[in-house]
């Protein structure tokens, strides 16, 4: 199955792209499935899922491939919609991974707001009472 939907500045969605590409290098057309209309990493997941019920396909055999910095987010969200497989992570480029990293410490940060936000505050508070004890405000 190749999965990814058609960003502003693309050609083709990129599950259509990958498959035209598997195709011309010996893939078999009545074994290629496409799921093109994604637009996040969870969204792929999800309507790939539905793609490969639909099929009455095994959720639990299969690989999934991407970047290999965002192999642990995207397994993340094979789990969460149902999926029991794992990920092979390709190479990145040296130049992108500063940005890379970045990219995906943001996004695991915005998909755990609630987790976030409570260490935050008890870090917060800790620090507020450490501060009030060991300068004897109030006692």
């Amino acid at each position: 199955m190749f999965s990814g939907g058609q960003g502003g500045d693309e050609k083709l969605p990129e599950g259509v792209a990958m498959a035209e590409y598997a195709k011309q290098h010996g893939a078999q057309s009545s074994h290629v499935l496409i799921e093109d209309q994604s637009k996040t990493t969870y969204e792929n997941m999800l309507f790939s899922k539905k793609i490969l019920q639909a099929r009455d396909l095994n959720l639990a055999n299969g690989l999934f491939a991407t970047s290999d910095y965002h192999t642990f987010r995207a397994a993340g969200y094979a789990r969460l919609v149902g999926l029991q497989i794992d990920g092979l992570g390709a190479k990145t480029s040296r130049f992108f991974i500063p940005n890379a990293f970045i990219r995906e410490y943001i996004a695991l940060l915005a998909n755990h707001k609630v987790f976030h936000a409570i260490c935050l505050s008890l870090i917060l508070f800790v620090s507020i009472i450490s501060f009030i004890v060991g300068n004897g405000i109030f006692f």
